[in-house]
């Protein structure tokens, strides 16, 4: 099974509707670029991840850059 990247970004743009087109213009990189970046081919820079807290938090998000795009590599224990 393979693996969802970056699930909280997926599910801000699923829950604002807001498209890889969109995304692409708010970091500036293509269409194609923006989609490789979400698979986890390419990587988001700093100033990309700033701009896409920065864009959802616009829409009334308060989802941190480390939630938006490392909490999904670690898994979750309850102790």
């Amino acid at each position: 099974m393979e693996q969802v990247t970056f699930p909280d970004l997926r599910a801000l743009m699923a829950r604002h509707g807001i498209t890889q087109k969109q995304m692409s213009n708010v970091v500036g990189k293509t269409e194609r670029t923006f989609g490789k970046k979400l698979k986890g081919e390419v990587g988001f820079t700093i100033s990309e991840m700033w701009a896409i807290k920065d864009f959802f938090a616009r829409l009334g998000s308060k989802k941190t850059i480390d939630e938006i795009f490392f909490n999904w590599k670690f898994t979750k224990v309850n102790s």
